[in-house]
């Protein structure tokens, strides 16, 4: 008989008995985030913002995060103290967590939402953070301060809210991560925070022996945080994600407050400090072998704007560069030291917004930054790549009886799994130009004369939908349209169309418009594109030719030809003379 070799059997058990997630490969997976804030972290969900709805998850992934953080408060869904007896005749504690329990429709809700953002392939955090009652109960200066059997009481409540949660989610997916308590340096101690950390880490480990747990320090706070969790308890443990958050300088990221004044951030020394800081918790991460997460940052809205009202606050806040600059500076901060993160969103109601839940939009700016998400523009189309979001330097036309509107694509209609348009026309008056996308007007009679290769990816809900290209142009005060033949769609991928434009002479201003409306359906489009029609040679020598190196930047152009060109022209991509040097076929290219 023949034998099966050893090491092969060898590998077969070692893949069944190492197949959880380190924290090194969750951390590597979870890349960039964000928070669910102030949603169910507030006494009761919907008091801060709006319930959350599955379609959150929906947009997220959307957009690029690759994890949530979803911070949770439990006291007002756990036993109260006034229920229970802990104390004899002789104020002798006689409690224990069997005292106590948490709501189980509260924790079904949970799972109902961590159940939506991990079949979204999210990796999800259960953040218990608003338990202040818990961590305050150290803080002499709180009136949650306590001592004695109340102390004791507290802390069995808090045990019982883990106990609970360990039990409900032991058997969900490796996605979901358990983050110990949120920012209990600024009431306990550090020996306090090991205590408890410990203390709910080991129940933690009777229901989910493999689960990666976040943790966090206590008696210092920010990046110096983590510093203070001691080597002998990260040792005793192989599934430990170390955190941290960062939110300074207040003076900027809270300056939307009257006490905080400083609105611009970005120079030199501010990036500095940031480097600083991070460095000392990647060395101190390296030296422990033990990964980080980055769980909060962010700054104020600009001008300290009120979403709810539309107005400025009174005190001010950020300015635009430099509420972009900190937010895109933190993540790629972050992302380069090997760490993961989830931004901080306060949702609409709230300071720090980067999503509006009741419209479904994003902050497109922050949320691009943290995202590092590049807006391009092509020629004289704006937002050509859509990756700032459907309706930014888009708008929609639509003439009655006509029905659309437009929206970002979801993650699985996206081309290559990035942002996309979705325009889903409902009604049809049987005409193209009854549903119209606009791109921004575009001022620039620098293209008079010129050939333009107009291209865009599109596709539809059926094979039977069509649509056009147009160019809206500005002929000294007479506006003339130029409209390209239907294309005909198809619904199972993306493809190329293009249209060839002659700009007309003494143009003011060239707008570019996708014409949809002919047919009902969802039209999808994205990465539209304009290019100069090929190099005008004049007379092209019969001979072959050849240019090269293609592409070419700050080198030599070589053209191979037979005879020698007397002269030679070079143009970008919207007709503009490049100044060059030419000799002997040779092209110096700036």
């Amino acid at each position: 008989m023949k034998q099966i070799p050893l090491f092969i059997s060898i590998t077969m058990f070692s893949s069944i008995v190492f197949s959880q997630t380190t924290p090194q490969e969750m951390v590597n997976t979870m890349g960039r985030g964000i928070n669910l804030g102030n949603v169910l972290s507030a006494p009761f969900e919907g008091n801060w913002s709006l319930p959350v709805e599955e379609s959150y998850f929906d947009d997220i992934v959307a957009s690029g995060y690759q994890n949530v953080r979803i911070p949770i408060r439990f006291d007002m869904q756990t036993t109260a103290f006034d229920d229970v007896i802990y104390t004899d005749a002789s104020n002798n504690y006689i409690g224990s967590p069997d005292d106590y329990v948490v709501s189980s429709s509260y924790l079904d809700r949970i799972e109902e939402v961590t159940d939506w953002a991990i079949s979204k392939g999210l990796v999800t955090i259960i953040d218990v953070h608003g338990d202040h009652w818990f961590w305050e109960s150290y803080d002499s200066g709180s009136s949650n301060y306590r001592t004695g059997p109340d102390r004791l009481a507290a802390e069995d409540r808090f045990r019982a809210i883990w106990r609970d949660i360990s039990e409900r989610f032991q058997n969900k997916s490796d996605n979901l991560l358990f983050e110990i308590m949120n920012e209990a340096y600024f009431s306990m101690s550090a020996l306090e925070v090991n205590y408890i950390n410990q203390e709910i880490l080991d129940l933690i480990r009777l229901t989910n022996p493999t689960r990666n747990v976040i943790i966090n320090g206590g008696g210092l706070n920010s990046w110096e945080a983590p510093l203070q969790l001691p080597s002998s308890f990260i040792d005793s443990d192989d599934y430990l994600i170390a955190t941290f958050h960062y939110y300074k300088p207040f003076n900027f990221t809270s300056s939307g407050k009257e006490q905080w004044t400083d609105n611009d951030w970005g120079t030199l020394n501010d990036k500095a400090t940031i480097d600083s800081h991070f460095d000392s918790v990647q060395n101190w991460s390296q030296l422990n072998d033990i990964p980080i997460f980055l769980g909060e940052f962010g700054a104020d809205n600009v001008c300290g704007y009120d979403y709810e009202t539309e107005n400025c606050g009174d005190f001010g806040g950020p300015d635009a560069a430099s509420r972009f600059e900190y937010h895109h500076y933190l993540a790629e901060a972050a992302l380069n030291r090997g760490f993961s993160f989830a931004v901080w969103d306060a949702g609409f109601k709230s300071n720090k917004t980067i999503y509006r839940a009741d419209l479904r939009k994003w902050v497109v700016d922050i949320r691009n930054a943290v995202l590092g998400i590049e807006c391009n523009t092509s020629g004289i189309i704006s937002n050509a790549n859509v990756e700032c979001g459907y309706d930014v330097d888009w708008d929609l036309f639509v003439q009655s009886p006509t029905q659309a509107t437009y929206t970002d694509a979801s993650l699985e209609q996206s081309k290559d799994s990035k942002i996309s348009m979705q325009v889903d026309v409902t009604a049809s008056n049987g005409n193209f130009n009854s549903t119209i996308i606009r791109n921004m007007e575009v001022e620039d009679n620098s293209l008079s004369g010129q050939t333009l290769n107009i291209s865009c990816y599109a596709k539809a809900s059926t094979d039977l939908q069509q649509f056009k290209l147009r160019l809206r142009a500005d002929v000294e005060g007479i506006i003339q349209f130029t409209t390209s033949s239907e294309f005909d769609l198809v619904s199972s991928d993306y493809q190329q169309y293009e249209f060839q434009y002659s700009v007309p002479e003494n143009i003011t201003s060239l707008q570019l418009q996708v014409l949809c409306g002919k047919q009902t359906g969802t039209y999808y489009f994205d990465d539209f594109n304009v290019e100069n029609q090929t190099l005008n040679v004049g007379q092209t020598p019969s001979r072959k030719m050849e240019i090269y190196p293609n592409p070419v930047h700050n080198q030599k152009l070589y053209i191979k030809n037979v005879e020698q060109l007397q002269k030679v022209s070079l143009y970008d991509s919207l007709g503009h003379d490049i100044e060059i040097e030419f000799n002997n076929n040779e092209i110096q290219v700036p």
